[in-house]
């Protein structure tokens, strides 16, 4: 009997695999604890959409990722912030307002995981963040300058 596995199973197969299996074990084990579905045409159908589906967004991902990439390669994303007297900031520039200057200049949105810094922006002037996506990043400039 044929059946699609829901979950890692040691010694059969992982996840969304079609096996086939003895008819007992299937029944009693594997679809009774809900690890697997029997492999009907209508399961294989909804299974393949589900590939489909996550290859399509994977690929607008890096599509998106890619144009976020394009334009942040020329453009200068500032952000304004109050200054004491030596030049040191108030307080540093919080994750929130990095995200919101890059949208500003990209109009893509970006959540607080694809941002990496090696320490808080505390200062004026030219600091480097990494922006990331899966296995690939790249190196944005921020400006910080003074209100």
């Amino acid at each position: 009997m044929k059946v699609i596995l829901l979950r890692d199973i040691a010694k059969l197969g992982k996840r969304g695999e079609i096996k086939e299996v003895a008819d007992g074990y299937a029944i009693n084990v594997l679809v009774r604890k809900g690890d697997a579905l029997m492999a009907t045409p209508q399961e294989i159908a909804k299974l393949r959409a589900q590939e489909e589906k996550k290859v399509r967004e994977r690929d607008g991902a890096k599509k998106a990722f890619h144009n976020l990439k394009m334009g942040l390669g020329g453009s200068r994303v500032e952000i304004f912030a109050k200054k004491h007297d030596n030049g040191h900031l108030f307080a540093a520039i919080p994750v929130a307002e990095i995200l919101d200057a890059i949208f500003q200049v990209t109009k893509i949105s970006l959540n607080k995981d694809q941002l990496e810094m090696k320490s808080p922006i505390k200062a004026l002037g030219e600091h480097f963040v990494t922006i990331k996506q899966g296995e690939e990043s790249f190196e944005c400039k921020i400006f910080v300058v003074s209100k």
